[in-house]
């Protein structure tokens, strides 16, 4: 379990809350950190989180999510569409090497690599819009009190 702690700063909903956090161990490896909404100071994000517990705005809490959810994002987002270009060049590859007096077989692999490439990024992104973002969100799983948090608990 990934665990992060932040402060409610907007409740989207009964069941969703916006805390900011820290730049930590959710960032630390996470190759796309750039990307996501930074705070102002840019040591901060913040996170959408399920708030099935009624946080508050000013609450300090902890959020989670679970490694299995943190992994499968991050195959889907990564690994995916890294098989879709090395199986658009091979292809290319064998295309350009089976045409006579066709362009160059290593041109053919790059171009119809890259279209692989923006093809499955193009599926995922259609593909996650049937995906409830609840699957993947982190959720708050605590509300913290000032001794909790002076203890580190």
């Amino acid at each position: 379990m990934l665990e992060e702690i932040g402060t409610v700063v907007e409740l989207k909903g009964k069941q969703r809350a916006v805390v900011l956090c820290k730049r930590g161990s959710f960032c630390e490896h996470c190759a796309s950190s750039g990307l996501c909404r930074m705070g102002d100071d840019e040591k901060s994000m913040l996170v959408q989180a399920q708030n099935q517990i009624g946080a508050r705005v000013g609450d300090r809490v902890k959020i989670a999510t679970t490694t299995k959810n943190f992994l499968q994002s991050s195959f889907f987002l990564y690994i995916v569409p890294l098989i879709g270009l090395i199986v658009g060049a091979g292809l290319g590859q064998v295309i350009g090497m089976q045409l006579e007096n066709g362009p160059d077989p290593n041109l053919l692999a790059a171009l119809i690599g890259t279209a692989f490439l923006v093809g499955t990024f193009l599926v995922i992104r259609v593909g996650s819009r049937a995906i409830p973002e609840e699957t993947f969100m982190p959720r708050i799983i605590q509300i913290l009190t000032a001794e909790e948090e002076t203890h580190g608990h």
